[in-house]
């Protein structure tokens, strides 16, 4: 569940797919709510949590002992702090890291039919979780092994991007050029293919930040080791979605011709 709202707060689930004022549980404590509105400036989010447990779990994860919230010493936040004086464990909520691969191959990009909602049928480049244990860039050659059954070394992929999703995610997006072009659908995946850059399905990818990854690295595609592109995306007070480019810029919405 907390794919699914974490991909609603990048904006990457068609309007069309859900009611207003429903509710999402990102985790057993958190709730938030999503509130569509169609206006000239484009989509007005509200995000709400629900639960008083918001800070964290109820219960502490080292000794069962239930949590209260507090600002613990030194620090500027409401957190879940176990009340058992001789454990005291302060529960820390933190960012999910995501992290992708942009495979290209003769002037080509791979690209995954998703499989699994959200944005089921859609289209992207392999991403996902980091797991335990993972450098980003090993991260990133799993993501694309069990996506698109594509198998590189993560030494040869460069980092181009770091986007930062409404403070829930962290997505490091890698390039690196192949070898040959076999690849695989994996479970995740219901088809899997190279296109040529003026052939990328630009109104049917899967989330923005995957638009974002694509029409960077094409812009940069002819440099050896181009410059990072940072991009975060925030919602205001007033709820609306506020991108900031932090690092490299480009034209908005430079597409392959």
């Amino acid at each position: 569940m907390y794919r699914v709202a974490a991909s609603l707060l990048a904006g990457a689930v068609p309007l069309s797919a859900f009611q207003p004022y429903r509710h999402y549980i990102t985790s057993p404590n958190v709730i938030l709510r999503r509130t569509f509105t169609s206006n000239a400036g484009g989509i007005i989010l509200g995000l709400t949590s629900s639960s008083p447990s918001y800070a964290g779990p109820a219960y502490c994860e080292k000794c069962g002992t239930p949590t209260r919230l507090g600002t613990p010493e030194g620090d500027e936040r409401t957190r879940r702090v176990c009340c058992n004086p001789e454990c005291g464990h302060v529960h820390y909520r933190n960012p999910k890291v995501i992290v992708g691969t942009i495979c290209t191959h003769d002037d080509r990009v791979l690209l995954c039919k998703r499989a699994i909602e959200p944005c089921v049928g859609r289209w992207g480049y392999p991403q996902g979780y980091l797991e335990l244990g993972e450098t980003t860039r090993e991260g990133a050659a799993r993501e694309t092994r069990e996506e698109a059954g594509v198998m590189f070394d993560p030494s040869d992929s460069d980092l181009i991007a770091i986007y930062n999703v409404a403070g829930l995610q962290v997505q490091m997006i890698f390039r690196v050029e192949l070898e040959s072009d076999d690849c695989e659908a994996g479970p995740e995946s219901s088809d899997v293919m190279f296109v040529p850059w003026a052939d990328i399905p630009w109104d049917d990818l899967a989330f923005p930040t995957v638009t974002w990854g694509l029409e960077y690295a094409w812009a940069v595609k002819d440099e050896v080791r181009p410059a990072i592109q940072e991009r975060t995306k925030v919602v205001t007070a007033d709820g609306q979605w506020r991108v900031i480019d932090e690092g490299r810029k480009i034209i908005p919405g430079r597409r392959a011709p």
